[in-house]
């Protein structure tokens, strides 16, 4: 009776064995056949010559199981987001919305959409006259007339709302304004400080100003009827944050705080086409998955 548990337990543990497993060691198998001969009076002999069909068999298991193998092991290899079909997370009346685009080419025009262009703390630089930022890509293309006037605009919106500089004329990672309704076209358009500049140390971010920026975002517009904003990824680009990490930190700062901030219905997070490549590669693509 022994002998049958200690077969049963080895076929289970055939079974229960990863199917790249069973196919390498099967096509092995085949493989050591294809070199040997077996007849009643020589028994089992070497010879030189191979049974082609046996090997041919045995080469394909061989390299279906460590296809399946290298597949199974890189993650990024069998699964990476649909960016341009666009990911959707929803959690009771909120949905956040993954999706290949540009903000400039933003086409909402509703009163109560919003979009998001990312500041440093300074709120004075050279962002909206460069079109590699997602703030001067927006401006020198809807408002390039007024593209010089900004920097001024911008401190006399934060002195208005009673907020000011330190200083070294730095203002709080995180700090949000809106702009006038001159400028609501097509949707509101909210600035907010994602990264820090310091005099010697550049621009900065982390995932603590990524999470304050999108606290301040959802506090500015309780009041003003927004539901849907409309937003790049924060803290990435200028600010080094890798964008898998900034991505992640986005996602679920959005996710905790619309608990306390009930108004928002749609997060449609804008992906630009050249972020695809590093996204796929980041190492956090499982947590975004994930959630």
């Amino acid at each position: 009776m022994n002998w049958i548990k200690e077969s049963l337990a080895d076929a289970k543990a055939i079974l229960m064995a990863p199917i790249t497993n069973i196919l390498c060691v099967a096509g092995i198998a085949l493989l050591s056949i294809s070199f040997v001969d077996y007849d009643k009076t020589a028994g089992i002999t070497l010879h030189g010559q191979i049974h082609t069909g046996t090997i041919i068999v045995g080469l394909i298991l061989v390299l279906v199981g460590a296809l399946l193998l290298y597949l199974t092991s890189n993650p990024h290899a069998v699964k990476r987001l649909d960016y341009k079909k666009g990911i959707e997370i929803k959690r009771a009346n909120l949905m956040i919305r993954i999706q290949t685009g540009e903000i400039q080419s933003v086409t909402a025009s509703t009163k109560n959409t919003a979009i998001v262009l990312p500041a440093n703390t300074t709120f004075v630089d050279d962002c909206a006259t460069d079109k590699r930022t997602a703030m001067g890509a927006f401006f020198l293309e809807r408002f390039p007339e007024k593209v010089t006037t900004l920097p001024a605009l911008f401190l006399d919106l934060l002195a208005t709302n009673g907020l000011h500089a330190d200083k070294d004329g730095q203002f709080v990672a995180g700090t949000t304004i809106i702009l006038p309704d001159a400028f609501a076209k097509p949707a509101k358009i909210i600035i907010t400080a994602s990264t820090i500049r310091k005099s010697g140390a550049g621009i900065t971010s982390n995932p603590h100003v990524i999470c304050s920026c999108v606290e301040e975002i959802l506090k500015c517009t309780a009041d003003q009827r927004v539901d849907t904003v409309y937003l790049p990824i924060l803290g990435s680009g200028h600010g080094g944050v890798d964008r898998g990490i900034a991505l992640v930190f986005l996602i679920l700062a959005v996710l905790h705080f619309s608990k306390a901030y009930h108004h928002i219905k749609l997060i449609q997070i804008v992906i630009h086409p050249k972020d695809i490549d590093s996204l796929n590669q980041s190492k956090e693509l499982a947590l975004i998955q994930a959630l």
